[in-house]
């Protein structure tokens, strides 16, 4: 695999998904407190196929140990400008400051990469580790979007951080 296609942190890599990614993709998704985080999450097998190979994203996949753990990418990119991150970790693998440095260093790579100015992330109001991911990972809170997304008849408020340069 080539070096941009592998970036190492500590006690983890990013590197780009392959297809033996998919079902443990799907199956840590149907977590129901990490699904709870989402507005959709794929339900077959082909949907996570479509969702992992997105080529209008750019996803890596966090693996530790040799294992499947988790996704980071942006979508809604555009070159010299903004993207919003977006990224997830199974249940097991959180606690332990994998996400806080999977995005520090994502961040870095992003910003090069596409020469970006802002990168921006919403984060369900209730999901106080992700606020503190990112926090930590030096994005600022910017407000509260109130009533953004509906789900089953109920309204949500997000959080929106972002990062500039």
């Amino acid at each position: 695999m080539s070096s941009k296609n592998l970036i190492k942190g500590m006690g983890f890599i990013l590197r780009r998904a392959n297809p033996s990614d998919v079902a443990p993709h799907l199956n840590y998704l149907q977590d129901k407190e990490t699904k709870r985080n989402f507005m959709s999450v794929p339900k077959t097998l082909s949907e996570a196929r479509k969702e992992l190979f997105n080529k209008k994203n750019d996803t890596f996949v966090i693996q530790v140990d040799g294992e499947f753990a988790g996704t980071i990418g942006m979508h809604d990119i555009i070159p010299n400008h903004k993207a919003i991150l977006s990224y997830w970790l199974a249940r097991k693998f959180r606690g332990q400051g994998i996400m806080t440095r999977a995005t520090k260093l994502f961040t870095r790579y992003a910003f090069k990469k596409y020469k970006l100015r802002r990168i921006y992330g919403f984060v369900r109001t209730f999901n106080k580790a992700s606020c503190i991911v990112l926090e930590r990972a030096g994005y600022q809170l910017e407000g509260r979007l109130r009533k953004n997304k509906l789900r089953n008849g109920k309204y949500m408020d997000d959080f929106v951080y972002a990062k500039v340069r």
